[in-house]
């Protein structure tokens, strides 16, 4: 395995917000953007589906996903939690924590108005054989998820 295969998965955008209300819709309306019918653990667990995503607002805090039938699927433990600026978790998608990836995503205002928001998903290496493979399907994943979903919510700068 290559260190190329490993490297950071890191998907930037520009929306029409301030970074403050980028960073809140990003993090309270996750369920508005998030292609739950196509991105979720439901869709392995026994053939629910997932109705919304909630991220608890604090470092320690979780982020799941609820199903129709109201159990809790985790994603993660937020990791950094800093209105407007900066949100971080452990991915672990109902992993061990130790063998979970991170996502950092950041908030930049620009002198225009608009907001740079970069995300990067990193730590391939705790997945051991499987990281490589998993860090091309994310690399795919984040397009549709965040570059479509996320900024289509926020709206894309032109």
């Amino acid at each position: 395995m290559s260190v190329i295969d490993l490297a950071p998965i890191v998907k930037t955008i520009i929306v029409r917000r301030s970074a403050v209300d980028a960073f809140r819709l990003f993090t309270e309306e996750m369920s508005a953007w998030w292609p739950l019918r196509t991105h979720s653990r439901a869709r392995s667990a026994d053939g629910e589906t997932a109705v919304r995503v909630t991220v608890e607002p604090c470092v320690g805090g979780r982020v799941f996903e609820t199903l129709r039938d109201g159990r809790a699927l985790e994603w993660g433990e937020v990791t950094a939690y800093e209105p407007g600026a900066h949100f971080a978790m452990r991915w672990t998608m109902g992993r061990a924590a130790g063998l979970g990836t991170d996502v950092s995503v950041r908030f930049d205002p620009t002198s225009d108005g608009t907001c740079r928001v970069t995300l990067q998903h990193d730590h391939w290496e705790r997945l051991g054989d499987d990281g490589a493979v998993l860090r091309g399907q994310y690399d795919s994943g984040w397009i549709a998820v965040f570059e479509r979903g996320f900024g289509a919510h926020a709206g894309l700068a032109a």
